[in-house]
């Protein structure tokens, strides 16, 4: 389903320019239609809980622009647009999780985003005139396979975390994180890569396990 189907040609525009990554008009009705669109669903969604997964499932494909296999999503989570966010597959995303999906926000496959976690696509002009007035512009976030994200960590729009790396909890990330990397901080920054060294032996383990039973 195209959401701009039934939107006035004012809308449209403003639209278009709100995924071109130009400055828009937030407050235009149409957008403000979409996002009541998107309450009303993830509302139904955080309200069935867990022990109706065959309707969360049902509304998550209403509500987002692609789901995959295998995805949790705890309540109470919220979007602004729904319809801009891609969810690979055996993605969890813990409670409370807020997606300003003004432009697109993309999750790979096997990512991992811990509670109160805020993906923040869209920004608010700092002219005070044009802030107040509705004018707002969005630009994309990516996030590879297998990341995790820490408890409370904001990823700012524009930004792409490479597949792999690990922010710590409590990080703002304004800038891309390069893969199989460990950020942490305010803004966030590189401290480590993440290589061999780091295996426990785990898989190992649990192999050699599984393989006598």
């Amino acid at each position: 389903m195209d959401i701009t189907d039934d939107m006035t040609a004012t809308g449209k525009e403003e639209w278009a320019r709100m995924i071109a990554g130009e400055v828009y008009q937030d407050t235009h009705p149409d957008i403000d239609a979409a996002r009541l669109r998107s309450e009303r669903l993830f509302t139904e969604y955080n309200r069935l809980g867990y022990d109706h997964p065959e309707q969360q499932q049902r509304i998550l494909r209403e509500l987002l622009q692609h789901v995959g296999d295998g995805v949790v999503i705890k309540p109470n989570f919220r979007c602004e647009l729904g319809c801009n966010i891609s969810i690979g597959s055996n993605v969890h995303i813990n409670y409370d999780c807020a997606i300003l999906d003004n432009a697109p926000v993309t999750l790979g496959d096997n990512v991992w985003i811990a509670p109160k976690v805020g993906l923040f696509a869209t920004n608010h002009a700092l002219d005070m005139k044009e802030r107040i007035n509705g004018a707002c512009r969005a630009r994309p976030i990516e996030i590879g396979d297998g990341v995790w994200l820490g408890g409370h960590v904001i990823v700012l729009g524009g930004v792409r975390i490479g597949s792999g790396s690990v922010v710590g909890a409590g990080s703002v990330v304004t800038r891309d994180i390069p893969e199989n990397a460990v950020a942490v901080g305010n803004p966030a920054r590189v401290i480590k890569r993440i290589d061999e060294s780091e295996k426990t032996g785990y898989m190992e383990r649990i192999g050699a396990r599984d393989a006598t039973v």
